[in-house]
């Protein structure tokens, strides 16, 4: 069994004890699942108390068994019921004024309960540091990151022996996925924002390449039905039409996000000139964005540059549908920070990862485009999914 090293995870605690120092807060509880597994190495239901200096503590209600076996933590303890969070909380931070919440995800209800319940202390956000401190990949990160990138490589390589003309793009869909599960796909890839849900990503082919979604993404698909309306349909794939795979790895709880276009037969010149358009964005992002660049700045060079080349209509979306960045980050979340975007002005540091992905989306033509992940480090921009970049014929 996969576990998170000890030390990976008493570094990550000592580094969230600064923040909650500075924040001026004497503990935070932490209860979401991705969130627990950073900071413990277990996802087990449950919470944990970080003081701001000493111990933390796990409580677990489910499955305690294995959050003995999969955290390393020393202070691990069976919680038979939430009503005694108080009394604990007690014991382990005697005279709490101030404890901080994950308030970005935290449900209304169970913010209202902890509110009743820790009366009169105050509580404050601490989800904007929580993301800070994920924000820059550890060694030991980075390495399974890279890990997850080959799945990747090998089912880009693998995917001409799936797509055929004839097969509806929910069977190509399944083909891919299986391809991916054998070599250690986790299945669920968490996405933190609300009401934002993703099944390994977007495959499509022909007319449903530039149907829109609710998911935030260039591309959307539609889905099997109105209840989850993204992704692969039942649409069989046809000779001359594009076929987009926009999928995501999620290996050892890490996120590798690629896209690549394959063709059956003939591709529209339009699409042609706008692939190429996206790769010289793309290319010149990489070039010049260094630690220290501005994301907000990046965004808008990237917007300038396909309006320049004439393409600023279609550049990650059209018309109302377009989606109002050039890249995300990615980590246990497909969602993370970095965000390359308007009003995002915080710079590149060493150790983000994120996607790019410059995108062209033409109604009534198709999609082209490219999306790779990237590693910031000392020297610029490294591409981690290093995958062949043209329209691949099949």
């Amino acid at each position: 069994m996969e576990t998170v090293p000890a030390e990976e995870i008493r570094g990550r605690i000592e580094k969230f004890q600064k923040k909650i120092k500075e924040k001026g807060t004497d503990a935070a509880i932490v209860a979401q699942n991705v969130d627990l597994y950073y900071f413990t190495g277990s996802c087990q239901r449950g919470y944990l108390i970080v003081p701001a200096q000493g111990e933390p503590l796990y409580l677990v209600s489910k499955s305690y068994e294995r959050a003995l076996k999969e955290s390393p933590l020393s202070n691990i303890r069976h919680l038979q019921s939430s009503r005694a969070l108080p009394q604990i909380l007690k014991e382990t931070v005697p005279g709490f004024k101030k404890i901080g919440l994950e308030l970005d995800v935290l449900p209304a209800f169970l913010y209202l309960r902890f509110q009743e319940m820790f009366s009169p202390a105050e509580i404050v956000d601490i989800s904007t540091e929580i993301k800070d401190l994920r924000l820059i990949k550890s060694p030991y990160e980075i390495e399974i990151i890279r890990q997850g990138a080959e799945i990747s490589r090998q089912m880009f390589a693998a995917v001409p022996r799936f797509l055929k003309e004839g097969k509806k793009e929910i069977e190509f869909a399944a083909e891919v996925e299986c391809f991916m599960r054998k070599r250690g796909h986790q299945g669920a890839i968490h996405v933190r924002q609300f009401n934002q849900e993703v099944f390994y990503g977007h495959i499509m082919s022909g007319e449903n390449l530039t149907r829109p979604s609710f998911f935030d993404s260039p591309t959307g698909g539609p889905g099997l039905s109105p209840a989850f309306p993204q992704g692969p349909g039942w649409k069989v794939i046809s000779r001359d039409e594009v076929v987009i795979v926009d999928y995501v790895t999620a290996y050892l709880g890490y996120c590798v996000d690629c896209t690549r276009f394959y063709s059956l037969g003939d591709i529209p010149s339009l699409l042609q000139e706008a692939h190429q358009v996206a790769l010289v964005i793309q290319e010149e992002i990489i070039k010049t964005a260094k630690p220290g660049a501005i994301c907000s700045d990046i965004y808008k060079q990237a917007c300038q540059m396909a309006e320049k080349l004439g393409f600023k209509d279609y550049f990650m979306g059209h018309g109302a549908d377009q989606a109002k960045f050039i890249g995300h980050g990615v980590g246990l979340e497909l969602d993370e920070m970095p965000v390359l975007a308007n009003r995002q002005n915080y710079p590149l540091q060493a150790g983000m990862v994120f996607a790019l992905e410059p995108k062209m989306v033409i109604p009534g033509v198709g999609v082209a485009g490219v999306e790779n992940t990237i590693l910031v480090t000392e020297q610029g921009l490294e591409k981690i999914t290093v995958i062949p970049e043209e329209i691949i014929p099949v």
